[in-house]
């Protein structure tokens, strides 16, 4: 009996010295976890995949300490990405491309949006893009998504998007139909969910860009080529916590929704089904692909603006390596029922 009792006590001693890193394990998982600051620059349905991540412990799985930041603007978060403050963002492609024009050294490694997903409201009263020459045009920020959506569409009916129209910076999308609804701005570039309430209120759909489905870099998976050289792994854990919120958005609407309505406050159930909708659903792709023509298209309008994209090349912009590595593993196949 005695020596019964005494094997339990070493058995319990060795699992408490186990527990307590005695014997050389870690004492905690959180000690192997590298840390990365991860910024998202809107919100909005475009950082759902980051929210989820985070929210279901994905970064933690596959070994990052991520710090998950809001900056509003991807020309802000590319700047603090150059800067070393940044490891991982989901910018705007224009500002990534436009950072790297100037002599930056961030890389496009996906895109959980390579289309744009959003429209150009206005007051009921104009009828066409055209009417919108002379007035108030908003957008978040100069050089970010709604940005190079707006010069877009004016370019396309024929106006100048420098020279003919007043370009306000909202700051954020909420901010922009705020000025179209208090009619501070004739027209402004608005995003799901806020689109339900765009229309609901009366104003025009005048532009769906959404629908004619353009390659375009709305959202990219971004980091910088000094991160890959340092620590190429870090990329592709970072990828595959992308993948797997991706996977887990597909297949799990109610939860995703209750992760979107944490961060997008105040949101009924139809503007969460919206959001939903547009981006999980009809959007967001089993793996972050990027088409060549989405980088293109990004290159085109600041070739408006600056000369050195005349000349350069979509793959300049894009590593996607480790995006081809997980295709080919088929790694996100283990978590689609």
């Amino acid at each position: 009996m005695l020596t019964m009792i005494r094997k339990r006590g070493w058995l319990i001693l060795i699992g408490l010295a186990a527990f307590s890193g005695f014997f050389g394990t870690p004492p905690a998982r959180s000690q192997q976890l590298k840390k990365v600051t991860v910024v998202y620059t809107v919100v909005a349905g475009d950082s759902a995949a980051l929210w989820v991540a985070h929210e279901k412990g994905y970064f933690q799985k596959y070994g990052l300490d991520a710090e998950l930041q809001f900056i509003t603007g991807s020309n802000q978060t590319a700047a603090a990405m150059v800067a070393g403050k940044v490891d991982f963002t989901n910018a705007g492609g224009g500002a990534v491309i436009e950072s790297d024009l100037a002599g930056g050294d961030i890389v496009i490694i996906g895109s959980t949006v390579p289309y744009f997903l959003m429209s150009l409201f206005s007051q009921p009263e104009f009828q066409s893009v055209k009417d919108l020459k002379g007035k108030r045009i908003a957008v978040t920020t100069l050089g970010t998504a709604t940005d190079f959506a707006r010069r877009m569409i004016m370019q396309k009916a024929g106006l100048h998007p420098d020279r003919d129209a007043t370009v306000l910076q909202a700051k954020g999308v909420a901010e922009i139909l705020q000025a179209l609804l208090t009619k501070n701005a004739d027209a402004g570039m608005v995003l799901s969910p806020l689109t339900l309430i765009a229309r609901q209120k009366g104003l025009r759909d005048l532009v769906d860009l959404t629908a004619a489905r353009i390659p375009y870099v709305q959202t990219s998976v971004a980091t910088t080529r000094r991160l890959i050289q340092r620590d190429p792994a870090l990329a592709e854990s970072f990828l595959k916590a992308i993948i797997e919120a991706v996977a887990f958005q597909k297949q799990d609407p109610k939860g995703t929704k209750e992760i979107i309505g944490k961060y997008l406050k105040n949101l009924n159930d139809d503007m969460l089904e919206e959001t939903y909708r547009q981006y999980v659903t009809a959007i967001y792709q089993k793996y972050p692909d990027v088409p060549v023509e989405a980088i293109q298209t990004l290159l085109n309008f600041v070739a408006l603006t600056n000369d050195k994209a005349k000349t350069a090349k979509p793959e300049q912009f894009l590593d996607l390596s480790f995006l081809r590595k997980l295709e080919a593993a088929k790694f996100a196949d283990q978590f689609y029922r």
